[in-house]
């Protein structure tokens, strides 16, 4: 049984060409890396960054009755 299968399976083996040359697939993956790790640059140190007056973003008062410039509170302190 076994003598008649063997040739049977070998005559059914195919071989599929690929659709380009094996080192095409090298140089997609180094370029596919190279994009990933300038993603993973563009975020570098985005964690360990602390605030400081140098680089921190000063926000108006949300109240519109308080701080600066409102009447009374940091004009010149002749209207009082």
């Amino acid at each position: 049984m076994l003598s008649i299968v063997v040739p049977l399976l070998a005559g059914a083996e195919t071989h599929v060409e690929l659709p380009v040359p094996p080192f095409v697939y090298g140089l997609l993956s180094l370029v596919v890396f190279a994009m990933m790790l300038a993603a993973l640059f563009a975020f570098r140190q985005a964690a360990t960054k602390l605030a400081r007056p140098e680089n921190t973003v000063v926000h108006e008062p949300t109240d519109p009755y308080e701080g600066h410039g409102v009447y009374g509170h940091g004009d010149d302190e002749a209207h009082h």
